[in-house]
C-alpha cells in the first residue's frame, strides 16, 4: 500500500516538478508541437518514475547561452532537435563516438557542470516512440 502512495506523491501523479524530479529538456525552436516530451512523459508516467521533459522553445540566439548555462542548472538532461544538433557538440565538455562520426548530439546529460553529449539517432535509427523509449531506457530509467 505505501508503494502505491509514493507513486501518488510523483510529480507526474500530479503534474508537478518537485525538487528531487529529474528533470529533462526538449530544446527545439518549436518544441511545443513536438510529440517526443508527450511520449516519454506518457512512459514516465506509466512506470510511475518522478521525472519529466518539458519543452523549451528556445530561439537560434538563446541556443548557445540555454545549453552552455545547462551545467549550472537543475536539469538533468535535454534532447536537441535537429535544427541545433550541430551547433551542440562545440559546447559538449565529452562527446560519444556517435557524436565524433556525425558531429551531431541530440541529447545532453549533466553530470556536475560537465555536458556529456551523444547521438542517438544515427542512420535514422530511432524516432517517435522508438526515440522516446531509448530516451527513458538509458536516460531516466
Amino acid at each position: 500500500m505505501s508503494e502505491n502512495m509514493q507513486a501518488i506523491d510523483t510529480m507526474n501523479a500530479k503534474d508537478k516538478i518537485q525538487k528531487q524530479t529529474k528533470l529533462f529538456g526538449l530544446i527545439a525552436e518549436h518544441a511545443s508541437p513536438n510529440p517526443l516530451f508527450v511520449m516519454l512523459n506518457k512512459i514516465i508516467k506509466e512506470e510511475g518514475i518522478d521525472a519529466m521533459m518539458i519543452p523549451m522553445n528556445i530561439r537560434e540566439d538563446d541556443f548557445y547561452f540555454t545549453l552552455s548555462n545547462m551545467k549550472k542548472s537543475h536539469v538533468n538532461g535535454a534532447y536537441i532537435a535537429s535544427e541545433y544538433q550541430e551547433s551542440a557538440v562545440e559546447l559538449l565538455d565529452e562527446a560519444d563516438e556517435f557524436v565524433q562520426v556525425y558531429n551531431r548530439c541530440d541529447f545532453v546529460v549533466r553530470q556536475g557542470e560537465k555536458l556529456i553529449g551523444t547521438y542517438l539517432e544515427k542512420n535514422g535509427s530511432f524516432s517517435g516512440e522508438d526515440l522516446a523509449k531509448e530516451i527513458y531506457k538509458q536516460f531516466i530509467k
